[in-house]
């Protein structure tokens, strides 16, 4: 036996994608069609967005208030701290000062108090800048998060290919994990067949193989086996799930050249040429 003849489908090396929501929403616009190549990145379809826009804009406005906050403190515990360290230093020489008698102690006193004054009002406006910038990182949190969420209602290519169909339309209302569609990655095609266990040990990488059509049995492409299972499993390709079957199968694949005349899904005859 020279051959070995199997009904396999055609689907892209890089299987098949199903499209999914990543998020509740109605759908405001199908930007890819049905057909049509996109490259990775790209807007797939778009949920609608305005109330997320809104309030994205809202956290954003926040900002700008915030920094001048944080900057009026700052200037604030900048003036503070230099008339702290002048009035440090006024300490230090009225202490001196007063050891010559050149002071009275109220006066020494008075300078002391103003150091504690200036100290107590340095430590409040330095606690407050840090509260101003814990209130930046939360802004800045909250843009982060309102950006995800956006982001989330933008469905994109996740690599270069086409879409194939749609299951949904303008206007439809989804839901998180629905499936919205199915997408085939740029790539070779392949043949997937299943090698019954009597042949399956003389199938083997490398080999031959062509394809042809179920319907007029014209040769629409070949190819060469790229993949074997290491293991038998029940029959799946094509089969009636009501078949009692007790056959055990390999899975097979065959990289088709670029020239072969098929379509993603067709079904179609393969022939491995054993060696």
């Amino acid at each position: 036996m020279n051959t070995v003849v199997g009904v396999a489908r055609v689907e892209p090396e890089n299987g098949l994608l199903n499209i999914y929501a990543n998020a509740n929403g109605r759908i405001s616009k199908i930007v890819a069609s049905e057909n049509q190549p996109v490259s990775k990145g790209s807007d797939l379809a778009l949920l609608d967005n305005q109330t997320d826009n809104a309030l994205l804009a809202i956290e954003q406005n926040k900002a700008p208030a915030q920094n001048a906050a944080i900057l009026s403190a700052q200037q604030n515990a900048n003036a503070i701290l230099s008339d702290l360290q002048k009035a440090q230093k006024d300490q230090a020489l009225n202490e001196q000062l007063f050891s010559a008698k050149a002071i009275t102690e109220q006066a020494l006193n008075d300078s002391k108090s103003k150091v504690t004054r200036l100290q107590y009002d340095y430590q409040k406006l330095v606690a407050d800048i840090a509260e101003q910038k814990s209130k930046k990182q939360e802004i800045d949190a909250n843009v982060k998060y309102r950006k995800a969420i956006l982001c989330d209602r933008q469905i994109k290519s996740a690599f270069p290919g086409t879409v194939l169909q749609w299951d949904v339309h303008e206007g439809d209302y989804v839901t998180t994990g629905q499936k919205l569609g199915q997408f085939a990655p740029d790539g070779p095609l392949i043949a997937v067949t299943e090698v019954d266990e009597l042949f399956s040990d003389k199938v083997g990488k490398g080999m031959r193989a062509e394809i042809y059509s179920q319907m007029n049995g014209q040769k629409i492409g070949s190819g060469t086996v790229v993949f074997i299972a290491e293991f038998l499993k029940k029959k799946s390709l094509f089969s009636d799930e009501n078949t009692v079957e007790d056959r055990r199968v390999r899975v097979v694949k065959v990289r088709l050249n670029p020239v072969a005349k098929v379509n993603i899904n067709n079904k179609v005859d393969c022939k491995i040429y054993l060696k």
